[in-house]
Protein backbone atom coordinates (compact mmCIF):
# COMPACT_ATOMS: atom_id res chain seq x y z
CA UNK A 1 0.00 0.00 0.00
CA UNK A 2 1.57 3.32 -1.00
CA UNK A 3 1.99 6.26 1.40
CA UNK A 4 2.41 4.12 4.48
CA UNK A 5 4.30 4.45 7.75
CA UNK A 6 6.27 1.56 9.20
CA UNK A 7 5.03 0.17 12.50
CA UNK A 8 7.65 -0.80 15.04
CA UNK A 9 7.00 -3.59 17.51
CA UNK A 10 8.42 -3.27 21.01
CA UNK A 11 8.46 -5.90 23.75
CA UNK A 12 8.85 -5.68 27.51
CA UNK A 13 9.07 -8.08 30.43
CA UNK A 14 9.28 -5.20 32.91
CA UNK A 15 5.72 -5.90 34.04
CA UNK A 16 6.44 -9.42 35.37
CA UNK A 17 4.91 -11.84 35.67
CA UNK A 18 3.26 -10.45 32.52
CA UNK A 19 4.87 -9.23 29.33
CA UNK A 20 3.61 -6.77 26.76
CA UNK A 21 4.01 -5.76 23.12
CA UNK A 22 3.61 -2.19 21.90
CA UNK A 23 3.05 -1.12 18.28
CA UNK A 24 3.75 2.43 17.12
CA UNK A 25 4.01 4.30 13.81
CA UNK A 26 5.85 7.32 15.23
CA UNK A 27 9.59 6.57 14.96
CA UNK A 28 10.52 9.12 17.63
CA UNK A 29 8.25 7.44 20.16
CA UNK A 30 9.69 4.01 19.31
CA UNK A 31 13.21 5.33 19.86
CA UNK A 32 12.23 7.13 23.07
CA UNK A 33 10.67 4.01 24.60
CA UNK A 34 13.70 1.88 23.72
CA UNK A 35 16.10 4.49 25.13
CA UNK A 36 14.17 4.47 28.43
CA UNK A 37 15.33 0.87 28.91
CA UNK A 38 11.95 -0.77 29.51
CA UNK A 39 11.15 -1.77 25.92
CA UNK A 40 13.24 -3.66 23.38
CA UNK A 41 12.92 -3.09 19.64
CA UNK A 42 11.76 -6.19 17.75
CA UNK A 43 11.59 -4.60 14.31
CA UNK A 44 9.32 -2.92 11.81
CA UNK A 45 6.59 -5.52 11.38
CA UNK A 46 4.05 -4.01 8.97
CA UNK A 47 2.81 -0.62 7.76
CA UNK A 48 -0.27 1.54 8.24
CA UNK A 49 -1.50 4.42 6.15
CA UNK A 50 -1.70 7.59 8.26
CA UNK A 51 -4.89 9.62 8.30
CA UNK A 52 -5.28 12.50 5.87
CA UNK A 53 -5.14 16.15 6.95
CA UNK A 54 -8.79 15.97 8.09
CA UNK A 55 -7.92 12.99 10.39
CA UNK A 56 -9.98 10.72 8.15
CA UNK A 57 -9.15 7.78 5.91
CA UNK A 58 -8.96 8.00 2.14
CA UNK A 59 -11.16 5.93 -0.19
CA UNK A 60 -10.45 2.22 -0.06
CA UNK A 61 -9.34 2.29 3.58
CA UNK A 62 -11.02 2.01 6.98
CA UNK A 63 -10.19 3.86 10.19
CA UNK A 64 -8.24 1.82 12.72
CA UNK A 65 -8.92 2.73 16.33
CA UNK A 66 -6.40 2.10 19.12
CA UNK A 67 -7.25 1.94 22.82
CA UNK A 68 -5.14 1.95 25.97
CA UNK A 69 -6.05 0.35 29.32
CA UNK A 70 -4.15 3.07 31.25
CA UNK A 71 -1.90 0.44 32.81
CA UNK A 72 -4.76 -1.32 34.57
CA UNK A 73 -3.57 -4.30 36.62
CA UNK A 74 0.00 -3.00 36.36
CA UNK A 75 0.47 -3.85 32.68
CA UNK A 76 0.09 -1.41 29.78
CA UNK A 77 -2.12 -2.90 27.12
CA UNK A 78 -3.46 -1.72 23.75
CA UNK A 79 -6.27 -3.04 21.58
CA UNK A 80 -7.16 -2.23 17.98
CA UNK A 81 -10.43 -2.38 16.04
CA UNK A 82 -12.02 -1.08 12.83
CA UNK A 83 -15.55 -1.52 14.22
CA UNK A 84 -17.48 1.52 15.44
CA UNK A 85 -19.59 -0.81 17.62
CA UNK A 86 -16.52 -2.31 19.30
CA UNK A 87 -15.06 1.21 19.62
CA UNK A 88 -18.16 2.33 21.55
CA UNK A 89 -18.09 -0.78 23.76
CA UNK A 90 -14.41 -0.32 24.62
CA UNK A 91 -14.91 3.33 25.58
CA UNK A 92 -17.87 2.29 27.76
CA UNK A 93 -15.59 -0.25 29.46
CA UNK A 94 -13.05 2.46 30.29
CA UNK A 95 -10.48 1.96 27.52
CA UNK A 96 -8.88 5.25 26.44
CA UNK A 97 -8.95 6.06 22.70
CA UNK A 98 -5.59 7.04 21.20
CA UNK A 99 -5.42 8.74 17.84
CA UNK A 100 -6.09 11.92 15.93
CA UNK A 101 -9.19 13.99 15.28
CA UNK A 102 -12.61 13.86 16.92
CA UNK A 103 -12.87 10.06 16.58
CA UNK A 104 -9.24 9.46 17.63
CA UNK A 105 -8.35 7.54 14.46
CA UNK A 106 -4.96 5.88 14.86
CA UNK A 107 -4.33 4.86 11.23
CA UNK A 108 -6.00 3.60 8.06
CA UNK A 109 -6.06 0.00 6.85
CA UNK A 110 -7.20 -1.58 3.57
CA UNK A 111 -10.96 -1.98 3.28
Amino acid sequence: MPNTADVCRLFSVAFAPRSSHFYQTHRAECEFRVSAGIWSFEGDVFAFRPTNTAYACDAGTLPLFRFYNDGENGVPNHRFTTSMLVRSQMIAEGWLPEGDGPLAVNACVPQ
